[in-house]
């Protein structure tokens, strides 16, 4: 199965949801209400120029060229092999320390940055999985490695440019990442589109360190043509609700008829086939046991979603009424989840929660066994943490635009901005702002989602201090 060290070579039905749970899980600290970030800001104030066409942040379509930036990706570890086998240390653990950190000045990435750089200029990016032929079993394994060549190799070339106090390549650095975070979501699997949101969020990490730049321009233009998603949120998710179908050989050309026992049978041992733990796959007992039990709870849902009527469902062979039952349940959690995201945050945040009651309700009846992955909310969330962090480091640019026009102070309130503060577009409230004791200091920080319990909110704070007029 495939998983997220890339220690396997397959998608896998199974692997993919444990898969998302563990990116989650990885990179995603803003999730845990019991560990909120506090980022320390030391920025000098620079005027928003209305005149002056803003730095993009992500290359625009006119400026970008033909080609196919997945073949660039893709050759980066093989053409640079060398330099890989160079490396001493962990470049995840070393792309995470502070700039000015002389493990990061000593990680030799310098020949990769040319070709990430062409890559990120293309218009295009093809990865040429074949989702049509055998979509459980789609080789990952170089969306991987190109995502932690984007995600942990660029960024420690980014801050040994802001440690040489080189803002200009910092800045093409950061363009870099985002259009390559956005090649690595032109994928049709939600779990890339989260890889992307996640090395969108590495490039605004390191935004946050260019900002503090003595000089450095005025991003709030910038930050607000920046896309809520770095991957095509709708297709993943049409693709996500008809991953089971496509999956299974003998579901392709339509399900069988229902007194085809053998095909009900073939479609069923290839479900196990696909969702089973390879470390611990059932017993031939244990799978007829388990079949015999959801046949039963099959055939009731069947009926009471009026799919078949009770006399036909009590006809069915056991394969038969279960895989109707997983199919028809699988396809309506699909279409529930795409309906959700398609909604207003606070609207999409209760129907996934819905949705994620009933999987869970699903899975109690069947001894835990889950067929739906985990929690859509917390996918939802996670992609949503990119718009909410472009919003808030939007505010922190206009604070410092009012502090160039008022001699380094920082305003009472957001109110008195001249180029007015983002609300938070997920919790659609304001950000929490507090001025400290000195004009030149002051907190920002993410508010609360409404509706969310305190383990699922997300929370980010800005201490900042103007540190020059």
């Amino acid at each position: 199965m495939f998983d997220l060290l890339g220690s396997q070579r397959r998608y896998r039905l199974a692997a993919s949801c444990v898969a998302v749970a563990v990116l989650l899980l990885a990179i995603s600290g803003e999730l845990r209400g019991d560990d909120p970030v506090e980022i320390v800001l030391a920025l000098h104030p620079a005027r928003i120029d209305p005149f002056a066409a803003p730095p993009r942040l992500l290359p625009a379509d006119p400026d970008l060229k033909p080609g196919n930036a997945a073949v660039v990706l893709n050759g980066l570890y093989a053409e640079r092999l060398g330099v890989v086998l160079s490396w001493k240390e962990n470049s995840n653990e070393v792309a995470l320390l502070p700039v000015g950190d002389p493990r990061i000045g000593a990680f030799f990435v310098e020949p990769m940055i040319p070709d990430m750089i062409r890559s990120g200029r293309i218009r295009d990016a093809d990865w040429n999985h074949p989702v049509h032929d055998d979509f459980a079993n789609v080789y990952l394994g170089d969306m991987q490695t190109a995502r932690m060549m984007v995600s942990y190799k660029l960024t420690i070339w980014i801050k040994q440019k802001l440690a040489e106090h080189d803002p200009a390549a910092a800045e093409e650095g950061i363009r870099t990442q985002l259009a390559c975070a956005r090649h690595i979501g032109n994928t049709p699997f939600l779990l890339t589109g989260l890889y992307a949101q996640s090395a969108g969020r590495l490039a605004l990490d390191n935004l946050e360190y260019l900002v503090a730049e003595p000089g450095c321009p005025n991003y709030r233009w910038s930050l607000s043509v920046l896309p809520p998603f770095l991957f095509d949120a709708p297709r993943a998710l049409e693709w996500q609700s008809r991953q089971l179908t496509l999956s299974l050989p003998t579901a392709k050309e339509g399900l069988p008829a229902d007194h085809d026992v053998a095909s009900w049978q073939q479609l069923t041992a290839e479900y196990f086939e696909l969702t089973d733990d390879p470390k611990k796959p059932l017993s031939a007992a244990q799978r007829a046991d388990l079949i015999a039990r959801l046949a039963a709870y099959g055939r009731g849902e069947l009926v009471r979603r009026d799919v078949v009527a009770a006399d036909a469902a009590e006809a069915l062979p056991p394969e038969a009424a279960v895989m109707r039952m997983l199919l028809t349940q699988f396809a309506e959690v699909g279409r529930k989840t795409r309906s959700a995201w398609s909604l207003p945050p606070e609207k999409a945040i209760k129907e996934l929660q819905s949705i994620d009651r009933y999987v869970a309700e699903i899975a109690s009846r069947v001894d835990g066994r889950s067929f739906f992955g985990e929690s859509n909310l917390h996918s939802y969330l996670f992609s949503q943490s990119f718009s909410r962090r472009t919003a808030m480091l939007e505010t922190v640019e206009s604070l410092r635009h009012h502090a160039a026009t008022h001699d380094g102070q920082l305003p009472v309130t957001l109110a008195e901005l001249e180029y007015a503060a983002r609300r938070d577009p997920v919790a659609g409230l304001p950000f929490t702002y507090v001025r400290g004791d000195r004009p030149t200091t002051a907190s920002l920080s993410m508010p609360d989602i409404p509706g969310l319990p305190d383990d699922s909110q997300q929370r980010r704070t800005y201490k900042i201090e103007m540190v020059s007029p």
